[in-house]
């Protein structure tokens, strides 16, 4: 018997009480060769055991041996849902379509049943947005024109943008809310998005039932659905005595298959109503604060680095009395002139430094005008003309060799400024899709925020290029020795300076996010009102993600270039990782509604240089209804849900109920600073008091600093404690979910404080060597899209680098490029990403994560450190 197949919502098959079976033609008797027999028997026994190539060959040469018989009708039947399962949709569909012309009723009905499931009908065009007027963030400057106008709500079918009260709840025992499959209404027009090759299928099984997908080209770039495992799928035929038998069961993943479109939402047709001013003067004051508090943390970190190697080379110089190891007498000196002279050369000749860099390692050429006005004459237009507008000279153009599409401005003044766009970009969007990108860089330039932005840039590559040389270097020396101790010593030397500069990179990219941040949101709305096309940056800016991901998958590690000029990209790398993987596997509305909805989003984005893209992307939608226009995205309304209205608190109230929130015992340890300051102020006011009293026992508690000083360790050290438990919950394996990265992205409520024990299956990515050694770049490549790994060793840093002096010889680094099953807690913040618990590759090799210990390491620490103050007293 053959299982109806459907898509109806949540799971993606659901059995039809009066329509689930379809009988066999009740043909005569007509017995098969024995082989095709025993073929066909082997063929549906792979199939049920989802062994898709195995199942395929064996059925096909069933269907070439016997196409007209019983045995070839049931293989034929087999093979659709095999070549569903494997992604090759088109072979199914041809299929089916030849059966449902058999002349058995049944069989075509059935096969006319399979045909529609296969091939959707196209979605109804949205209708017409009406004039709508939204609130958008204080920061973009884009204000309410019309509070009594309300946009209709618009429904999306399947992709769960509906109020809160028609949502599917969330399960209880995973924590995700069901994937319901649907189709995004749109054009099916191509848009140069190719998806990536589905990963390669690992031969780990995972605990819960798995999928398969793959991508499809059919009427527009788009991916396949994960599938899960269906139930048994029956097929029924006729034995040689000519009596119906029942067939072992056919495991039939979901027929359903996920594709990517495009809406093509228009744009004006004139000039746009302009929007409010922005208020560039508080921007640009804080562009130059971020800037100066760059300065001042580059001092602080250069004076520490050079007055420790001073430490280091006396200890070593009494130890071994060799002049060599005498301190420099330069190092004592004050760094603020050199940093002075440094940051002021760098900012000056920023834009002729960074096309060194760009030409050095990325061989980056001249984009001249007859190129860019081939891909897109809007962009040459729109470059032409705003820079007459704004009375500033066009931009030098240049054109990164990249199959990544990216594009980004740099310069120190308006006049040498440089906009730089990737081959990848050029050939993956539309003509008015780059001339929106275009606009965005016009934008950073005409706001001065490029200035700044270059001379952070230059700062951070510093220790970011001595961490990627050194380790590429080393590698090549040690290849060169023959003497084991020289290259366990180089590598030794090596380790300690890459991971210090990688170190320092990540601490120099801190002044400058906020900036990073706000600018977008600036750059956003400004290629917006340039071209009347919100909709096409919508695009725009979706294909960058989409194509980030892509590429990250095609060179299975994130490039150094990415990595280190990820400040200036116009989307985010961490967050293109999943959401653009994810994309072609469900509706952007969907994996996008995290970024719309959670509450405490804003508080997750402190440690991002980029806003959230489903924050961004909802304040296009707002432009284009302002403009009443079709919106590319169902965003414009999604996350607003009306709050109970509550009475005036009072502070305390307002306290008490902070307190109890998941945001308080997220944020545990960095709240538990002010609070430790709060018990300080208690202990001096104890100390005053006594101090004007006969009681002379006490009196040293006031003013002492020592106090101050010590409470604010203890008070991280409490905090993080508090949390332990919660951030780091038993992993039980037979409650450890595997969801699908779409289930993940679409949970609108999570954060990272509700780690939920997660098993993944799927291939590791990331860089090789030393580079990866603390486990920088650490991607897991599943059936649905990326996820990225966190990783600490369990004797923290030195079991990273030295792994040898604790005999642990797995790090996650060495098992790149392998199936592997990774065990962890999922964090679903402004990223999502997985603290590693363990990594088990196919081959039995295990890496360890320590996590909990070292965030237990690190409270006792921190601890015994601030007691340790408070003992020592004031000096």
């Amino acid at each position: 018997m053959l299982e109806q197949l459907s898509i109806d919502h949540p799971s993606y098959l659901r059995k039809d009480a009066s329509e689930s079976t379809v009988m066999a033609p009740p043909t005569n008797p007509n017995p098969a060769d024995s082989s095709a027999k025993q073929s066909l028997e082997a063929g549906l026994a792979a199939l049920k055991q989802q062994d898709y190539p195995t199942a395929i060959a064996l059925l096909e040469s069933v269907t070439q041996t016997a196409a007209n018989q019983p045995s070839g009708i049931r293989a034929q039947m087999g093979l659709v849902a095999a070549y569903k399962a494997t992604g090759n949709v088109k072979k199914a569909i041809a299929l089916c379509t030849s059966l449902a012309q058999n002349p058995n009723t049944q069989i075509k009905t059935w096969a006319d049943r399979a045909l529609k499931e296969l091939t959707p009908p196209p979605p109804p065009k949205p209708p017409a947005n009406k004039p709508k007027s939204a609130e958008t963030p204080p920061e973009t400057g884009f204000v309410a024109f019309d509070a009594a106008t309300k946009s209709p709500k618009k429904s999306i079918g399947g992709d769960g943008l509906r109020p809160a009260s028609l949502r599917p709840t969330v399960d209880k025992k995973t924590g995700f809310l069901p994937l319901e499959p649907a189709v995004e209404p749109g054009n099916a027009k191509s848009q140069h998005i190719s998806p990536p090759p589905p990963p390669p299928t690992p031969p780990i099984r995972p605990t819960s039932e798995g999928g398969h997908g793959g991508p499809t080209s059919e009427g527009g770039h788009g991916g396949t659905a994960p599938t899960e495992t269906a139930p048994d799928t029956e097929i029924s035929g006729e034995n040689s005595s000519g009596s119906p038998t029942d067939i072992p069961g056919v495991a039939s993943p979901d027929i359903t298959t996920y594709q990517l479109t495009w809406r093509e939402a228009g744009r004006t047709a004139k000039s746009p109503r302009p929007l409010k001013r922005l208020k560039l003067l508080e921007f640009r004051v804080q562009a130059v604060a971020s800037a100066i508090a760059l300065f001042f943390l580059a001092r602080f970190v250069l004076q520490f680095l050079l007055t420790n190697t001073n430490s280091l080379l006396v200890q070593l110089y009494i130890f071994s009395r060799l002049p060599i190891f005498a301190p420099i007498q330069l190092f004592y000196r004050d760094p603020t002139p050199f940093v002075q002279m440094v940051f002021g050369l760098l900012l000056a000749s920023s834009p002729w430094l960074i096309d060194a860099l760009l030409k050095l390692f990325c061989g980056i050429e001249t984009l001249r005008g007859s190129v860019l006005s081939k891909h897109s004459k809007e962009a040459s237009r729109v470059l032409r003309s705003y820079c007459t507008k704004q009375n500033m000279p066009v931009p030098v153009l240049k054109l990164l060799p990249l199959n990544v599409p990216v594009a980004f401005s740099y310069g120190g003044l308006p006049r040498f400024a440089r906009i730089a766009v990737s081959r990848g970009l050029l050939e993956q969007l539309t003509d008015e899709e780059i001339a929106t990108i275009f606009a965005r860089e016009l934008g950073h330039i005409s706001h001065w925020d490029f200035a700044p932005m270059s001379l952070a840039l230059l700062v951070i590559q510093i220790p970011y290029l001595i961490y990627w040389q050194v380790a590429h270097w080393q590698e090549r020396l040690c290849d060169l020795m023959t003497i084991e101790f020289l290259r366990s010593a180089v590598k030794f030397v090596a380790a300690a300076i890459s991971a210090t500069s990688y170190g320092i990179y990540k601490l120099l990219r801190w002044p400058m996010l906020w900036v990073s941040r706000r600018r977008v949101y600036f750059s956003d709305r400004t290629a917006a009102e340039i071209t009347g096309n919100p909709n096409g940056l919508t695009r725009a800016l979706a294909k960058i993600a989409i194509g980030i991901a892509d590429n990250i998958e095609q060179q299975k590690q994130t490039s150094f270039f990415l990595e280190s000029f990820d400040l200036l990209l116009p989307v985010g790398v961490g967050q293109a990782v999943s959401l653009g993987s994810a994309a072609l596997h469900a509706p952007l509305e969907q994996i996008l509604l995290w970024d719309v909805s959670n509450q405490e989003r804003n508080w997750l984005t402190v440690n991002r240089a980029h806003p959230l893209l489903g924050e961004r992307l909802k304040l296009l939608a707002l432009y284009a209804q302002f403009w009443q226009l079709d919106t590319e995205l169902d965003l414009a309304n999604a996350g607003v849900q009306e709050q109970p209205r509550k009475g005036k608190l009072s502070l305390f109230k307002s306290i008490l109920e902070f307190k109890d929130s998941k945001l308080f015992l997220q944020g545990a340890p960095f709240f538990g600073i002010p609070m430790s300051l709060g018990i300080v102020g208690l202990l001096w006011l104890i100390g005053g008091i006594f101090s004007r009293t006969s009681i002379w026992q006490l009196d040293w508690l006031w003013g002492d600093r020592s106090i101050l000083w010590g409470c604010l360790p203890i008070g991280f050290s409490i905090g993080t404690l508090m949390r332990i438990n919660y951030f780091f919950p038993d992993i039980i394996p037979r409650e450890t979910a595997s969801p699908s990265l779409p289930e993940i992205l679409s949970n609108p409520d999570s954060l990272p404080l509700d780690a939920e024990p997660v098993r993944l299956e799927g291939q590791l990515l990331g860089r090789s060597g030393m580079s990866n050694w603390l486990g920088q770049d650490l991607i897991l490549q599943t059936a649905t899209g990326l996820v990225r790994l966190h990783y600490v060793s369990r004797f923290g840093y030195i079991g990273s680098l030295w792994p040898f002096l604790f005999k642990e010889t797995t790090r996650p680094s060495d098992l790149i490029g392998t199936s592997v099953v990774a065990t962890g807690w999922l964090r679903r913040g402004a990223t999502v990403a997985i603290d590693l618990e363990s990594l088990r590759s196919q081959g039995g090799r295990v890496s360890d994560s320590g996590h909990p210990i070292w965030s237990a390491v690190l409270a006792f620490a921190a601890a015994i450190w601030g007691a340790y103050i408070i003992i020592q007293g004031p000096r």
